[in-house]
This record gives C-alpha cells, structure tokens and sequence, in this order.
C-alpha cells in the first residue's frame, strides 16, 4: 500500500492487485470472469469480461448496472443455497426471474446465465446432499426455462419426480413438502 500511496483503503488496494492479474491474463491471451466488485472498485477489464453477480443486496440494480457498461454477466446473487429458510424455501429459488431488471434488449441479452452456490459455513459432508437438493434443481429448471415457465404449482410435481430418482440412486435429497417416494411403497412386504 506504501508503494502506491494508499493508506487504510483496502478497496484500492484490491483494485490495484486485480487490475495486475487482469493485465496478466490479458497479456497472455486469456478470458477471465470477476466478481463484481471488481468492476464496482473501477478496476479496467476487457470488453469480453463476465461479470459474476454475487452480493445479494439488489442483484436487479446490480444486473442493470453491470448490463449498462456492456460487460455479459452470470446471476449468482439469489441463489446462495446455504440460506435456509423454514418449509418450502425451494419456492423462493424457482420464482426468482433472472432477467427482472431493469435494461434495455440489448442488456437482457449480456445475462448469459447463473449458478446456484452453497458455501460451507453450515454444510459439511453429513448434510451438503440434503442442503443441494432440491434447491439446485429449482435453480436449474429457473435457468433452463423461458420466463413464462414460472408456476411453481406446475413445477412441483416435476421437481418432485426429480428428487424421487435422486433418492433412488442413493442421493439423500430433501424432500420438497411433506411427501413420499412411490417406489418407497412398492415391493415392500
């Protein structure tokens, strides 16, 4: 910080570190992805820089923003799957809308896709099944679908069947409501 004359900002610090590995990647010929505070700290990136939505504050503002400088980007914001809520919180996963932001066409078209995170504060090997599924399968047919393929009544009985295949190949999936496996009940003497 001393050789750049910065004192206690640690976001500069950041931008002065960043800015350097892009300029590696950049002089070598490589594409990169940041997080975007990258671009929020006004670190220089390629015009072919994605940008990965993360913070969870206002992913929208964000999207637009990002959209707005031209750079394609990834939504990850509201889908950190390790945030649990009580019942069905795989519902709240399925009915977030990608691309409800506010943007033109042309921004619309930079959101090239998202992905569901699980951090390992409260997930270890004894629960990271269980935490995954179905939350990521909701998030999969969210990313999969068009914008109109939104009913979560709709969905259920097909996210259902889903985690009823899991199970069946020894994949301990969270159950979506109260409910069982058919194939629990047949065979069983």
């Amino acid at each position: 910080m001393a050789a750049h004359s910065m004192t206690g900002d640690y976001a500069k610090l950041e931008q002065v570190y960043i800015q350097q590995v892009i300029d590696i990647s950049e002089a070598i010929g490589f594409s990169y992805i940041v997080w975007q505070e990258v671009i929020d700290n006004g670190v220089k990136a390629k015009d072919d820089t994605v940008v990965e939505v993360w913070i969870n504050n206002h992913p929208e503002v964000e999207m637009a923003k990002v959209t707005a400088l031209g750079y394609r980007t990834i939504l990850a914001a509201p889908w950190y799957l390790e945030e649990l809520t009580v019942g069905e919180d795989w519902k709240k996963y399925y009915m977030y809308e990608p691309s409800n932001f506010n943007g033109t066409a042309t921004q619309k078209a930079l959101l090239i896709g998202g992905e569901a995170c699980l951090w390992g504060e409260y997930v270890d090997a004894t629960n990271i099944s269980p935490r995954l599924w179905p939350r990521a399968s909701a998030v999969a047919e969210r990313l999969w679908s068009q914008e109109t393929v939104n009913d979560v009544d709709a969905a259920t009985p097909r996210l259902h069947q889903h985690r009823c295949r899991m199970v069946q190949r020894g994949i301990p999936a969270e159950p979506l409501h109260p409910s069982y496996c058919a194939f629990d009940w047949r065979n069983k003497k």
